[in-house]
């Protein structure tokens, strides 16, 4: 039987062919507008296999809050800004024509942010946070995804971009119940103006302190063996050597200094002092170096 040698270049274009006439199908069955992008919203250190979690200052989704995400296609240059609501389970809803795949290759690259929409700057705290202050302060951002069509997982995971700061008050000798919830605390001698977020990681730089002053958030009840608990949201920033917890009672002022190392905040940790107020000034002060992971204080 005589043999037929098929050239190579001809084996070469039956096989481009037919791979251009299998991309042709899968584009022509690609649904005219696209497919819609199904997003979940998580706060780090929560699961987020049913995203029940909430980017507020307690780490629980109410539903209706609002984020702002930057989403692009790798193949096309600047990202378009979009705003979308959460629900209480924390799906992104992506009614948005942004938020499609227009094909089967696309990737698509996403980041975040999280703010109450009353706050004056994105990364800026308020300095009455007593009501709504404190949960108008909280912001977060979710590091960037690259996610595709076929990914398994398309959570943006939100990270609280300040430090939360906690102080639990017990009284001491010379002091009263009564005296210690009468008096007025406050954190002073801080800058409410935070520095720019890395859009990478999802945390801020710290910046340098200044002369503003917080009126914390009261927590009701107290924890356990203490008479307050009081707790604000920060920049980061590096209160050590500073007057920092300011405490008027009794007709006399008393502050808290942090020593080297004892009020170094950073960007996403919770920071908690528990101090005695004594008629002759704060004692027994006890704290949790190097900040904890952001808990619900209650």
């Amino acid at each position: 039987m005589k043999k037929t040698n098929i050239p190579i270049y001809i084996m070469y274009l039956w096989a481009a062919l037919v791979l251009a006439a299998c991309t042709g199908d899968d584009d022509a069955a690609w649904p005219e507008g696209g497919v819609p992008l199904e997003l979940y919203a998580a706060v780090e250190g929560y699961s987020s296999a049913n995203a029940q979690t909430r980017a507020t200052t307690e780490n629980r989704w109410e539903g209706g809050e609002v984020v702002r995400l930057w989403i692009r296609s790798r193949s096309i240059g600047s990202p378009n800004e979009i705003h979308l609501s959460v629900d209480s389970d924390g799906k992104l809803i992506t009614n948005d024509a942004l938020c499609t795949w227009i094909s089967p290759d696309e990737e698509k690259i996403i980041y975040g942010e999280y703010h109450n929409s009353q706050a004056s700057s994105l990364i800026s705290v308020q300095a009455d946070q007593r009501d709504k202050g404190y949960q108008d302060s909280d912001c977060m951002a979710a590091p960037r995804i690259d996610i595709t069509v076929t990914s398994p997982d398309k959570t943006l995971v939100f990270r609280h971009v300040t430090a939360k700061v906690v102080v639990h008050l017990k009284v001491g000798n010379g002091v009263t119940d009564d005296e210690l919830q009468r008096a007025t605390v406050t954190f002073e001698n801080l800058t409410c103006t935070g520095g720019n977020i890395n859009r990478n990681n999802g945390t801020a730089e710290q910046v340098l302190p200044g002369i503003d002053r917080i009126t914390p958030n009261e927590v009701i009840p107290a924890a356990d063996e203490y008479v307050r608990t009081v707790r604000a949201l920060l920049p980061p920033q590096n209160m050590s050597g500073r007057k920092f917890v300011k405490i008027v009672i009794g007709g006399k002022t008393f502050y808290y200094t942090p020593a080297a190392g004892e009020a170094d905040f950073f960007s996403g940790k919770m920071y908690e002092y528990r101090l005695t107020v004594t008629s002759e000034g704060i004692k027994n002060i006890d704290m949790e170096e190097g900040g904890g992971t952001w808990q619900p204080v209650e």
